[in-house]
């Protein structure tokens, strides 16, 4: 089965919703699962075995559960340790995944000095707990230019000695910023990359690919780019479908606007100082708080909230499927 769109799990409803999309359509979909918002002692949205136990009733062989950016410092809580600490820390959710049956981890070294070195550990030590977990491997963060052929070459001669390797992440050029897309491709460079890629027998896999046009989407398809993820944008979905109501009804949503600004999550994707704006990009951050939580729960009151944030949801993933397959 081809697995070509990623999707982040950025509430329990989202969660739902792709679940559901990728069953009654019967279309390949990956829940890519980041650190901070999954993760075995916690998250923003949930814990690993919360997650697991939400989609474990729908699983089927057209969803993939996929830990992303697994790698050192990929958890806020890892920024002040020592590089083996977090190495550990990072084991630890490694260990965590493989226990609840995910089927894919992303190996992300970005953030380390010996990219390779670290790599090798964290695949050896998946390895050992299940010789058939798949793999996608990386090491460059997302700035928004594309990857240099050289240093594609090299991440994906590195990934290919080992068993079970699916993807390889290249920099495509894309950078998710605001509620926007704010990157660019050079067709020529990605023609090469995805030559790469081919010639190795894994595929290139694009990060940051959010608020894309159906243009730029087919594009992509066309270039040859195996496959997408998709994350913050269902999040800023799920807020403004929640707000946009709240306003439609006349609702207070000064303590869930409150929590978001305090949070300072924001600062990841604006220097906007538009409290409006940091709260529709960063109000996902903070759906597991009281003050949302309250919000829906007023919100029921007039209409089945949950059903109208999944039509926002799966007019995303709509736009996606209908363009990239």
């Amino acid at each position: 089965m081809n697995f070509k769109l990623g999707f982040g799990p950025m509430s329990g409803v989202i969660v739902d919703t792709m679940a559901s999309y990728a069953n009654s359509n019967e279309t390949p979909l990956m829940i890519i699962a980041s650190r901070n918002q999954v993760d075995s002692d916690g998250g923003y949205v949930m814990t690993t075995k919360e997650l697991i136990d939400r989609i474990f009733p729908v699983k089927s062989n057209y969803i993939k559960i996929c830990r992303d950016h697994c790698g050192p410092y990929f958890l806020d809580a890892e920024k002040n340790l020592g590089l083996r600490d977090a190495i550990n820390a990072t084991k630890r959710t490694i260990a965590g995944d493989i226990e609840n049956n995910f089927d894919l981890i992303h190996i992300d070294t970005s953030r380390c000095e010996n990219v390779y070195d670290v790599a090798e550990e964290l695949i050896e030590f998946c390895l050992r707990l299940n010789p058939n977990i798949e793999f996608e491997f990386g090491t460059e963060d997302n700035v928004g230019i594309s990857a240099s052929i050289d240093t594609y070459k090299k991440d994906v001669k590195f990934a290919s000695q080992f068993p079970n390797m699916k993807y390889v992440v290249a920099q495509t050029g894309s950078l998710t910023y605001e509620d926007r897309q704010y990157g660019t491709i050079n067709s020529n460079i990605i023609r090469q990359l995805v030559d790469v890629a081919n010639e190795s027998n894994v595929k290139l896999k694009e990060h940051n690919a959010d608020y894309l046009t159906p243009t730029l989407i087919r594009l992509r398809k066309k270039l040859g780019i195996h496959a997408c993820n998709i994350a913050p944008q269902l999040g800023v979905l799920q807020t403004r479908t929640v707000l946009d109501l709240a306003e439609y009804y006349g609702i207070d949503t000064i303590h869930f606007r409150q929590d978001v600004i305090q949070s300072g999550r924001w600062k990841k994707w604006t220097k906007s100082e538009d409290d409006n704006i940091r709260v529709n990009i960063a109000g996902h951050y903070c759906f597991a708080n009281d003050s949302y939580l309250k919000l829906e729960e007023v919100l029921f009151n007039h209409e089945n909230i949950h059903e109208e944030i999944s039509k926002s949801i799966l007019n995303c993933l709509n736009l996606y499927y209908n363009n990239f397959y």
